[in-house]
């Protein structure tokens, strides 16, 4: 809906002032949080940079509280991104962080899975798995075998042959996924599947969207849904917009 609204703003005479309003996106103080809110905050921030010209803000209110947001977010202001919370306006802001604590390095001995694992990135995260002691990875396709030529990956592969094995399963299929994350002594997940379909937001249809969607959103939904009830040690998401917008340009 927002990527079909912006496409219509583009080249008005006089393009208006463009609110993003959603609800609940972001967990303020314990809140409950819905997070397929979260990514029109990323649709936004491309919206500002590729259309300067429609002045895009990005506001997020508590349920019920919707018509107070738009309210606080049309009086004048800088700020592009906001939360209304309880009345209040919030924005972000960095700050030094004094409360450091050490990071936890020790690897749990075990089976990892990895979606996505015959790609650059999860054959990456493969690697590393494998050099901090992972017993065994299970590297999670959806055509079973290396695509991309001039990166070294099939190399890669060789080279963990001893303790890599590749599974054909598309993470977008919640009966595939389950086959993947149901495996005995399964100790972590990595879901680094993805689909790369960057374009312009001018050029973009809502089939783009919903192709990374799929091994994005779809298959983080299904895998979590299943390894949720799993004692792991480790669950890990790895995503990024780009993949859809903010990348070409």
């Amino acid at each position: 809906l927002a990527l079909a609204l912006a496409q219509q703003l583009v080249g008005c005479t006089r393009p208006p002032r463009v609110l993003i309003l959603t609800c609940t996106g972001f967990a303020y103080g314990g809140a409950p949080c819905d997070a397929a809110h979260g990514g029109v905050w990323g649709f936004a921030r491309v919206l500002r940079v590729e259309q300067a010209v429609l002045h895009t803000q990005s506001a997020d209110a508590a349920r019920g509280e919707g018509l107070v947001a738009s309210r606080m977010m049309l009086a004048p202001t800088a700020e592009a991104e906001a939360a209304c919370v309880a009345s209040l306006r919030v924005v972000a802001r960095l700050r030094a962080c004094s409360a450091l604590s050490a990071p936890e390095t020790a690897l749990v001995y075990g089976l990892y899975a990895v979606t996505g694992g015959l790609g650059g990135l999860g054959m990456r995260a493969a690697t590393l798995l494998v050099e901090a002691g992972a017993s065994g990875v299970l590297l999670a396709s959806r055509s079973g075998r290396v695509v991309r030529d001039g990166q070294g990956l099939e190399a890669q592969l060789q080279s963990m042959s001893t303790v890599a094995a590749v599974v054909a399963g598309d993470s977008a299929d919640a009966c595939d996924a389950s086959a993947l994350c149901c495996v005995d002594s399964l100790a972590g997940v990595l879901h680094a599947a993805g689909v790369l379909h960057d374009k312009m937001l001018r050029s973009m249809v809502s089939d783009d969207v919903g192709a990374v969607f799929a091994s994005k959103g779809l298959a983080a939904s299904h895998v979590h849904a299943i390894v949720v009830r799993a004692p792991l040690e480790v669950f890990g998401l790895f995503s990024s917009v780009a993949s859809t917008f903010g990348n070409v340009g």
